[in-house]
């Protein structure tokens, strides 16, 4: 509210100085620590490796599976960012020069396949992994998320997470996101039952582990109608480029 004298009071800011900064920086580090050094060695260098998105540098094609109608196109991130995606199918049929240009209207300029990723390895909390069963090849962990990422308007905080590990050849085979109760995540939207499922393909020369499948089912209303989706996304012709 403006003063007598017509000035606004100055707005309340944030004051830390440097010094408790970084250490409150340093004290959420070392708190990170000893939850990660706790884990079983397969299971951190599983970790470290782990992109639940596409690494750079890789061109791949994928087919997009929703409700029985399927698309397949082709991202290359070595070609200029107008042209980095190209439709290759469209409704079961080779696509018309008018469906390209759609396809070319409706790509956002520079997007990339890593926005494919519902989270980043960074939002999962170390500490909450805790083991669910195993055997001599993998083993499957139940965890959650940081505080940070899932706040009341952030979908991660609904989200309960299972990974799957490799052992042999340390590398999430799998993770799995269930939705634990109905959601509302913007007004008009409501969410009844989702589920995310990933599958990796192992790494191996001069590759790391790349996205094989991922798939969604989704059931809930959208402005009070009823909504019912099954999305499936399958990656293949992996190429490694400039």
């Amino acid at each position: 509210m403006a003063s007598s004298s017509g000035s606004s009071p100055a707005s309340p800011r944030f004051r830390l100085s440097p010094h408790r900064f970084w250490s409150a920086l340093l004290a959420c580090s070392l708190a990170t620590v000893p939850a990660f050094a706790a884990l079983p060695g397969y299971l951190r260098a599983a970790l470290d490796s782990f992109n639940p998105g596409m690494p750079p540098g890789w061109a791949c094609t994928l087919s997009t599976t929703r409700n029985g109608d399927t698309l397949v196109e082709r991202y290359d991130p070595s070609q200029p960012p107008g042209s980095q995606w190209t439709l290759l199918q469209c409704h079961a049929h080779s696509p018309s020069d008018e469906e390209k240009e759609k396809y070319r209207e409706s790509r956002p300029s520079g997007s990339t396949v890593g926005q494919q990723a519902v989270f980043q390895k960074a939002d999962i909390e170390p500490g909450s992994l805790t083991l669910e069963r195993e055997d001599a090849e993998r083993a499957v962990f139940k965890g959650a998320f940081r505080a940070e990422s899932t706040g009341a308007d952030k979908m991660l905080g609904h989200l309960v997470l299972h990974l799957i590990v490799s052992k042999n050849k340390p590398h999430i085979e799998k993770y799995t996101l269930t939705l634990e109760s109905p959601y509302s995540p913007v007004l008009g939207v409501k969410m009844n039952e989702l589920q995310v499922e990933a599958d990796f393909l192992p790494p191996g020369p001069g590759q790391p582990s790349l996205p094989a499948k991922q798939t969604s089912r989704f059931t809930g209303r959208i402005l009070l109608i009823s909504t019912e989706e099954a999305l499936q996304v399958v990656f293949s012709d992996f190429a490694k480029v400039p």
